[in-house]
């Protein structure tokens, strides 16, 4: 399985050169704090493109949470940690926000406030992904990085890719080596 994992890396590694995340760009080159949960929690891009992860969410969803997320503004101005971050988008979502939008939603203002993740948090894609590389049912909440089977563990990967390849490819961990 390591060569396979070496592969999916290299695919992704080389597929994310040409396709950067233009959802985070975008809410990186906001103006303020304001602005960057607001286009954060719309997922929207420079070209006013919602991103695919949120295209079924109901604008009142987004709008309630963007509303809750904005009364939280002084907490997420000062945390420290991405594991602070997604305390909070967690416990601000509201009916129709679920865990795949708060992490993508704090990995946004995450990287506008300079914080990235220091553990690989799972979602129902990167759930799946990981129960199918480990080979058994997953659980938790999120897992470090050492605790991830090589070549993750020695990687220079980031938790965020980390967590992006577990999601992307996890139907490629199904199969044997």
């Amino acid at each position: 399985m390591s060569n396979k994992i070496i592969a999916i890396i290299n695919l992704y590694k080389k597929w994310r050169k040409e396709n950067p995340d233009n959802w985070i760009e975008h809410t990186i080159s906001q103006c303020d704090l304001d602005s960057a949960i607001s286009v954060a929690v719309f997922s929207i891009n420079a070209n006013g493109k919602r991103n695919p992860h949120q295209r079924r969410l109901k604008s009142d969803s987004l709008q309630l949470f963007n509303e809750t997320l904005k009364k939280r503004i002084n907490d997420i101005s000062k945390c420290s940690n991405f594991s602070e971050l997604i305390f909070i988008m967690e416990n601000c979502k509201v009916k129709g926000i679920g865990e795949l939008a708060c992490y993508d939603v704090a990995i946004r203002i995450g990287c506008y406030l300079g914080l990235q993740p220091d553990f690989v948090y799972l979602h129902a894609g990167t759930r799946k992904g990981l129960q199918n590389l480990m080979k058994n049912k997953v659980k938790i909440k999120f897992i470090k990085k050492e605790d991830l089977p090589e070549p993750f563990k020695s990687s220079d990967l980031t938790c965020h890719e980390i967590e992006d390849i577990l999601c992307i490819y996890k139907d490629k961990f199904k199969t044997s080596p």
